[in-house]
């Protein structure tokens, strides 16, 4: 309108109050608006009427969660360590618990693609005529079990460089490993060490030197144990400064540049998945954090478990889509996130205050003053308040964080216990360090996790890894054997009934674990030396060697 309208109408409505001002409206509503943007939301974008549901917050009190109908493995499968480990291992060493993981599908993998890698380079035209890799022959399984005996050793045995291993002429850096490689050879080994068939690389794939061998371990990693209700998940970081489109930058960990590898883990330091981030994760409509979890748990979802993550993960978004998967989330909260309910973000509260909302879907989010504030968001838990002992005294603090602390420790013991006597060194290739980080490490500690569980003796690090070491180094397939056998064994009777050990494995050889169990003798008969029960026939096979 122009000036001279909009003075006509101030003037009519002085003297009649049933013109045309009073059916013009100036407010922002209109019936016939459509958001042309709504296709493009994605699946974060909901309706208003959506929104009310979800989005309205009522008061806690201290009654069991509405999500309490989400029963932890109602099916009854088969979690913990995988029975036939438990079985047949009870009384075997940690280099047979290692050799799990490092097995022959592993050893042949790095054979095969070692010698392929090598030959590439050894038929290469630019070849100088004193370059090392002209000395090149091939390596066997012996051999490569040896070579990472000496990597575990190092790791024990600090020095200033891999050089210094071989000093003869200083008596500071005397070391046995010259006895059982030269630096030459291992030198040549290290330069080639390989995964992956360079000739066979996917497109648009950054991955692909290092991704065969950690599906392999991984799927391993599974089979040997299923994690129980607890879950954990968070992100480790594999130090790395060289030139790499992927390489990340996280200020709080102590390596603050390098790969980062987002870890799943479980009671007793054991890591069941193992995923590296190689960019290129975002998808329209959801974030990286949400895609990560979903990706990492689908093994275990629908089972009633429960997941503890950090702020980078935990959001509403991502605790729907669990609850829609029968799967809890815990976890601390960031302010700013969307959906958020805005009488807890914007709360002041004193020391020891809380405060707690819940929504209709049984999601509660709760802030607590401590030092400073705590934010919380958990589908399992209400806002009860436990007593805790903390520095010799006893605190009231909310039960969903006391769990918290107990379930988010999973992984940063993983970590702590990853960051003893590592093997790790400045390098040029990045997939070489994650080999090394999988095998030497994660491998490791999951092993020490199942044989404390499976044998019950409890083992510090440093002692696992040398008895690890030492079976490397000894040039013996000692798989499934005992490693310290004494001269004498002897079959007794025994008041404990057990499956026969050799009947069991074959049994399970021809026609599966399933079958073996049910089909391999019982007796109560067991050998004083081995620790395994064993029926007449079956013992005198297996150490006939040991009998004059």
């Amino acid at each position: 309108m122009n000036q001279c309208q909009i003075s006509d109408l101030l003037d009519e409505s002085d003297t009649n109050l049933n013109s045309s001002l009073s059916s013009f409206d100036d407010t922002d509503d209109d019936p016939d608006w459509e958001n042309d943007d709504i296709d493009n939301q994605g699946e974060n974008y909901r309706s208003e009427e959506e929104n009310e549901v979800t989005s309205e917050w009522i008061d806690i009190s201290e009654q069991p969660n509405m999500n309490s109908n989400i029963v932890f493995n109602p099916n009854n499968d088969d979690v913990g360590i995988n029975p036939d480990i438990t079985e047949t291992m009870v009384s075997l060493s940690p280099f047979d618990f290692f050799s799990l993981f490092f097995d022959d599908e592993v050893i042949n993998l790095l054979v095969v693609e070692t010698n392929k890698y090598a030959q590439d380079k050894l038929n290469k035209q630019e070849n100088s005529r004193s370059a090392r890799i002209k000395k090149w022959t091939d390596i066997d399984k012996e051999e490569l079990k040896c070579f990472f005996g000496i990597v575990m050793w190092m790791g024990l045995n600090k020095k200033p460089s891999i050089a210094h291993y071989w000093k003869s002429d200083n008596f500071l850096y005397k070391c046995e490993i010259p006895k059982y490689m030269s630096r030459n050879r291992f030198e040549l080994i290290l330069s080639v060490l390989h995964v992956s068939d360079n000739s066979k690389a996917p497109p648009n794939n950054r991955l692909y030197k290092i991704q065969p061998l950690v599906d392999i371990l991984v799927n391993k990693y599974n089979n040997a144990l299923i994690p129980e209700k607890n879950l954990c998940i968070d992100e480790s970081m594999v130090p790395f400064l060289g030139r790499l489109s992927f390489r990340q930058y996280i200020a709080n960990k102590r390596h603050r540049y390098g790969v980062k590898i987002f870890k799943l883990c479980t009671r007793d330091f054991y890591t069941s998945q193992y995923k590296i981030y190689a960019g290129k994760e975002a998808v329209p409509g959801q974030l990286v954090s949400c895609k990560v979890v979903m990706e990492l748990m689908q093994p275990y979802l629908d089972s009633g478990r429960c997941l503890y993550a950090d702020n980078w993960y935990t959001s509403i978004d991502l605790a729907e889509k669990l609850l829609d998967r029968h799967t809890h989330l815990v976890g601390t909260l960031r302010s700013n996130r969307k959906r958020n309910p805005k009488e807890v973000i914007a709360k002041k509260l004193v020391r020891g205050g809380v405060i707690s909302k819940q929504n209709r879907r049984g999601i509660m989010v709760l802030k607590w003053r401590d030092r400073r504030d705590v934010l919380m968001l958990s589908t399992m838990h209400t806002n009860l308040m436990i007593n805790v002992n903390q520095r010799r005294t006893v605190i009231e603090k909310p039960k969903v964080i006391a769990d918290y602390n107990r379930g988010k420790s999973y992984i940063d013991l993983t970590d702590q216990m990853g960051s003893y006597h590592s093997c790790l060194r400045k390098s040029l290739k990045w997939y070489r360090k994650i080999m090394f980080d999988i095998i030497c490490n994660t491998s490791m500690i999951n092993a020490l996790s199942l044989y404390t569980g499976v044998t019950g003796n409890r083992m510090k690090l440093v002692e696992f890894r040398e008895a690890v070491i030492q079976g490397l180094l000894s040039n013996k397939n000692t798989t499934h054997v005992p490693t310290q056998i004494k001269n004498e064994h002897l079959l007794e009777k025994t008041s404990t009934t057990g499956r026969c050990k050799r009947c069991y494995e074959i049994i399970s050889k021809e026609k599966g674990t399933n079958v073996a169990r049910n089909k391999a003798k019982r007796v109560k008969t067991m050998c004083t030396t081995c620790g395994n029960h064993y029926c007449t026939e079956c013992f005198f096979v297996n150490h006939k060697a040991r009998f004059n």
